[in-house]
């Protein structure tokens, strides 16, 4: 359930920085953005975390680091994808 609840909040997160964009000042959006993609990664973590259990085939990892290195993976997929929306938005202008 937690990763259920985690990834609803990190999808309600990233949504609103992009559906916000012209409301929002940059430094809101980079807020959210952080926020979105730390709680995607921690559910990722979690979710990690109990496949590792449901399967035994591999040890338990521990919540903390596991959470840290997907929220950064997710941060950089952020940047990226931003950036490939920049380079869109300023083809078609």
């Amino acid at each position: 359930m937690h990763f259920v609840i985690c990834m609803f909040i990190a999808c309600i997160c990233l949504i609103t920085a992009v559906l916000f964009t012209e409301v929002f000042p940059k430094w809101f959006k980079a807020i959210l953005a952080l926020l979105g993609s730390a709680t995607a990664g921690y559910a990722i973590a979690i979710l990690i975390r109990k496949i590792a259990m449901w399967t035994n085939a591999f040890t338990k990892p521990q919540l903390l680091p596991t959470a840290g290195i997907c929220a950064g993976i997710m941060l950089i997929i952020v940047i990226i994808v931003v950036f490939i929306l920049r380079k869109r938005k300023a083809k078609k202008a």
